[in-house]
């Protein structure tokens, strides 16, 4: 590789690390315009083999610079992997940028000319977008809609398109400098007035909540008649201590006290994922004896467990108890992490013992809600499960409250946590069901169904927060009709694309 060669791949790796601090929780959206520079560089180019190197060289930009933190997870709790820490710096990025690679060299085949290809990269950037959030059980972290949750009022847009839909937008908005340089001025300046408009749309829909709001009160019709409330617990346990038998009976004081300590204590108390650091049918006894100990008389509480499914396969559950220790209604965790609760192909590798354990947990198979009398329907979403836009569509009935349970300590002071948190406040708003987040180390958050916080506490703050929970909206359109609009986007961009190629060719 020459020295240009090595500069222009360095300039395309630093424009993807600099479009991803329009993510959060850094927010700066007009950074998302540098991934210019690599898409005009990928229609450009007279090579197929170039265009594939730039698209996986930008996106490993792209995700190296907003997903290095999962190397962090390596080291927590004392684990003793150091040695796999640079491996894994760079193994996810490398992964999820071939979405990347394959967008740009699918778009440079499909395009004749320069300017076509550039409309293919956006339709299949987005396209490999919406295909990262399912292939090998997906992963659509760190998607490039999530630039909308920089304001409260672009966020709003996600209850009409989705993540899936917004990714497409957000590329719209990435490609401005590529148009402009493209002689296609008009695209380029309709294409800058998306995100203003977006947000005076998103102003208007949260104006329009706030008025009714008051036009209820006018006239004496408040929303609820009894508050749902609901304590939200964050214990602020290291992860370096979370399993350790000989701290764990402070730890379990600290839960109660959070839980009981204040009065009055609402009749839901939430713990967060794996709460209760034991398995459950093994240590029946002391769990019984620390719920009874933290919730009141008529109390419930929705926590994170650890159980055993058979003799070498474990459950990530979340579990709704009453105050004597009854177990009433549970959920396993569906949505299970690579590498992280189970090992792919664990037989071919002698070292997955050392990374994630002598045991894989499995996944669960029903997505029934948990029933509460006042609160009404429950819908647990057990850590990462929460990044997955249309997952609630999957349960019926609708719920009316859902709640994250989450361990973001693997992650430290990263933006991991607020990332996460972040994905969580968007499903509340494609859904328009109010979202209760309840995270071990933090950060632990109650949103409306329009993505505005209730309650929050802060990263490595043992505390807890009541939270009145209003009712959810009525189905949104994306809750309703899914990725229809990005089908129909994804469609019309292509057949423009194909009659501009046309047209070209047959004036030639």
């Amino acid at each position: 590789m020459t020295k240009q060669s090595r500069r222009y791949y360095l300039l395309c790796l630093l424009a993807g690390a600099a479009a991803s601090l329009c993510l959060p929780p850094f927010g700066l959206v007009p950074l998302v315009v540098t991934l210019s520079w690599p898409a005009l560089c990928i229609a450009r180019t007279d090579r197929v083999r170039t265009a594939l190197l730039t698209g996986w060289v930008a996106g490993f930009g792209w995700f190296l610079a907003s997903t290095w933190w999962i190397a962090a997870s390596m080291v927590a709790g004392d684990t003793g992997h150091w040695p796999f820490l640079p491996l894994a710096v760079v193994f996810v990025p490398l992964i999820l940028s071939l979405f990347w690679a394959a967008a740009a060299g699918i778009s440079w085949r499909l395009g004749k000319r320069a300017d076509t290809r550039l409309l293919w990269f956006v339709v299949m950037l987005a396209g490999f977008e919406w295909a990262r959030g399912y292939v090998a059980t997906g992963f659509p972290w760190n998607a490039p809609g999530y630039l909308f949750s920089a304001h409260l009022s672009l966020l709003q847009s996600a209850s009409v398109l989705g993540l899936y839909g917004l990714n497409l937008v957000a590329v719209i908005v990435a490609m401005i400098p590529a148009f402009w340089v493209m002689g296609w001025r008009r695209t380029a300046i309709v294409a800058g007035a998306i995100l203003p408009l977006v947000a005076i749309g998103g102003m208007v829909r949260l104006a329009s909540d706030e008025i009714s709001g008051v036009a209820d009160l006018a006239m004496g019709e408040p929303k609820q008649v009894r508050p749902k409330q609901v304590r939200l617990v964050q214990p602020d346990i290291p992860q370096n201590e979370k399993w350790n038998r000989e701290k764990r009976p402070a730890h379990l004081q600290r839960l109660i006290e959070l839980s009981s300590g204040t009065l009055p204590i609402p009749q839901l108390v939430i713990w967060p994922e794996t709460a209760f650091a034991g398995l459950l049918g093994a240590e029946r006894e002391l769990f019984t004896k620390t719920v009874a100990s933290a919730l009141p008389y008529d109390g419930l509480l929705v926590t994170g467990v650890p159980r055993r499914h058979s003799r070498f396969l474990l459950l990530n559950s979340a579990v709704l108890v009453q105050p004597d220790g009854e177990i009433r209604e549970s959920y396993d965790k569906q949505r299970l992490v690579p590498f992280g609760e189970y090992f792919p192909f664990r037989d071919l590798f002698p070292f997955a013992t050392a990374i994630v354990g002598p045991m894989d947990y499995r996944h669960g198979t029903s997505r029934t809600p948990f029933t509460l009398q006042h609160y009404g329907l429950v819908q647990p979403l057990i850590c990462y499960e929460v990044i997955f836009p249309g997952i609630v569509s999957q349960t019926e009935p609708r719920p009316d409250i859902l709640v994250n349970l989450t361990n973001d300590a693997w992650f430290g002071g990263t933006p991991g946590p607020y990332q996460h948190l972040e994905q969580a406040r968007m499903r509340a708003v494609e859904e328009g069901i109010p979202l209760l987040r309840v995270a071990n180390t933090g950060v632990s958050a109650g949103f409306d169904a329009y993505g505005r916080t209730l309650a929050r506490i802060d990263m490595d703050q043992a505390g807890f927060v009541d939270v009145n929970v209003p009712d959810p909206l009525a189905p949104t359109f994306y809750a309703i009709w899914g990725e229809t609009l990005l089908s129909i986007g994804l469609l019309l961009l292509a057949v423009r694309t194909i009659n501009l190629d046309r047209k070209r060719s047959l004036r030639q």
